[in-house]
């Protein structure tokens, strides 16, 4: 039986696990700490394929593809596993607070109906009937029905469960250092808890990706850019659609779950492996979300955390084969981790169990940094 080896347990690592299973291949996934509770775990589990662009690139259309297979990516999960992922698509609004912020939504919204996305811009009252509890401040705003969301830890844990159903091992502490390689082709790795031997190895391990044996595939680097979250308790339901009131990187984001508890976000920062929770941090979150939704000064704030997410230089995913034979990289997927884990696991799958690269993920290729 083919072993493989997959490195990092976030949404990306244990899709793709899950996935591979069914060609009956011995999997192992390796975590360095514990299964699930890194960059998936600190996500908000937005669905932000149209939203999060504020320009047309070639990349969106990756995103919107995935959304495109995410219902059938949870039916497949909850079926597996017994859990409720809670998959919404609920759809999203950008609001406009003010006249040069609506300049910039109304020119988002003439390119994406060029490009044949549907979307609407409406004026504050119309999203007032959406969304009662947005700012009488809101002038308009977009509102993309396609966008959604899902519950982003309830899908960890259903993975984990899932996974451990069909025999695939999660091995928890284990932190590969180097790969074993010879004649250029991938043997296995070198971890604190020692060696493990496999035909291929699959490296998920998001801002963690280029650490291992640094410098082995030219030109790869992946960095971790820190983001802050803080969650807050209603009493009843408040909202029903995600909320993405972040326009060229300033903003944030309010995403209300089923048991009435709203997840905002997010900072970006530029600081290493440092994980913290701030007040300058959280301060800023809670501002914007407050200028969004007045009301949610008179709630409970119930926890505050924060993660990595793992970006490249051009922002964009690795995903692909390296010059090392049967190493196969899956990372770097930034702001978007949960959002590509349908579109990457197939294309992962094809190159793994038919050596196909798939069409979508030509520009993602690691050769991209050697140019």
């Amino acid at each position: 039986m083919k072993k493989i080896i997959i490195i990092g347990a976030g949404i990306i690592g244990l899709s793709i696990s899950f996935y591979l299973k069914k060609n009956n291949f011995d999997i192992r996934v390796l975590e360095k700490g514990k299964v699930g509770m890194e960059a998936s775990y600190a996500s908000a589990g937005m669905l932000a394929a149209q939203s999060e662009f504020d320009f047309y690139e070639k990349f969106m259309d990756f995103c919107i593809k995935s959304r495109s297979m995410y219902a059938e990516f949870c039916k497949d999960i909850e079926s597996a596993s017994g859990i409720a992922v809670e998959f919404q698509k609920c759809g999203m609004l950008r609001p406009a607070l003010t006249e040069e912020q609506e300049k910039h939504l109304k020119n988002n919204y003439k390119w994406q109906k060029k490009q044949g996305f549907e979307i609407e811009f409406l004026p504050g009252d119309e999203l007032r009937k959406i969304e009662p509890e947005l700012s009488e401040n809101i002038l308009s705003g977009l509102y993309t029905k396609n966008d959604g969301q899902v519950n982003n830890r309830k899908l960890m844990e259903a993975l984990i469960t899932a996974n451990k159903k069909i025999g695939n091992k999660l091995i928890e502490n284990c932190n590969v250092k180097n790969y074993i390689i010879k004649n250029n082709k991938i043997r296995g790795v070198e971890t604190n808890n020692g060696i493990f031997n496999a035909d291929t190895i699959i490296n998920t391990s998001g801002a963690w990706s280029s650490l291992i044996s640094p410098g082995i595939i030219p030109n790869f680097e992946v960095k971790p850019i820190h983001g802050q979250l803080v969650s807050l308790q209603a009493n009843k339901k408040m909202l029903d659609k995600v909320i993405f009131a972040s326009i060229l990187g300033k903003g944030g984001y309010m995403v209300p779950r089923k048991d009435n508890t709203i997840i905002l976000g997010s900072t970006m920062e530029d600081m290493g492996f440092e994980k913290k929770v701030t007040d300058e941090g959280i301060n800023s979150i809670l501002k914007t979300a407050y200028d969004i939704v007045p009301e949610f000064k008179n709630m409970k704030i119930i926890e505050k955390w924060s993660g990595f997410r793992p970006f490249t230089d051009d922002k964009l995913p690795v995903i692909g084969k390296t010059n090392i034979k049967n190493l196969i990289l899956a990372t770097a997927h930034g702001r978007n981790g949960i959002l590509l884990a349908p579109i990457t696991v197939k294309a992962v799958t094809e190159l793994v169990v038919n050596d196909n690269l798939v069409s979508e993920i030509k520009d993602f290729g690691v050769e991209r940094f050697n140019k």
